[in-house]
C-alpha cells in the first residue's frame, strides 16, 4: 500500500513538472515581442540590437532549477540507500555507501575546478549527461549479451 501511495505521488510530481514545462516552452515561444539586447563589438566598436524572446530568464531559471533539483534527489537517494545498507547489513559498508561518497565528492570536486556558478552547473550537466549516455550503452551491450 505505502509503495502504491509513493507512485502516485510520483506521477503527479511528475504531471505537475510537465505541465509547468509546457507552460514555460509555450510563453518563450508563443507570447511577448522579442526583446531587443546591445551588444557592443569590441573590435570594431559597433553597437548592433540582438532580438532574444521575452521569456528566456525565466526558462533558464526553470532549467536551473530543474537540474539542481535532480542533482539534490540524487544525493539524497544514494545517500539513504547507503545508510540504509549500512544499518541493516551485517557485511559492513556497502557499495551504495560508496557510490554516495564518490558522488558528493566528485559534484564537489567540479564545483572547486569551476571558476563560477554557471560554469559548475554547466559542467555538472556535460558530465551527468555523458555518464547517462554511457551507461544507456553499456546496458544495451550487457542486455545483448546476456540473451
Amino acid at each position: 500500500m505505502k509503495a502504491e501511495k509513493y507512485a502516485n505521488l510520483s506521477k503527479f510530481v511528475f504531471y505537475g513538472f510537465s505541465a509547468l514545462i509546457i507552460v514555460v516552452f509555450a510563453l518563450f515561444f508563443c507570447v511577448g515581442e522579442p526583446l531587443m539586447l546591445e551588444q557592443t563589438s569590441e573590435a570594431t566598436n559597433e553597437t548592433t540590437m540582438l532580438p532574444y524572446p521575452k521569456f528566456t530568464e525565466l526558462s533558464l531559471y526553470l532549467c536551473y532549477a530543474m537540474f539542481v533539483v535532480s542533482v539534490l534527489l540524487v544525493i539524497v537517494f544514494e545517500t539513504a540507500a547507503a545508510v540504509k545498507n549500512v544499518m541493516y547489513s551485517t557485511k559492513g559498508l556497502g557499495k551504495n555507501l560508496i557510490k554516495a561518497v564518490v558522488i558528493i565528492v566528485a559534484i564537489l570536486a567540479l564545483y572547486l575546478v569551476s571558476p563560477t556558478n554557471v560554469d559548475f552547473l554547466l559542467y555538472l550537466q556535460y558530465v551527468l549527461f555523458g555518464i547517462t549516455a554511457l551507461l544507456m550503452i553499456g546496458s544495451m551491450f550487457i542486455s545483448k549479451m546476456r540473451s
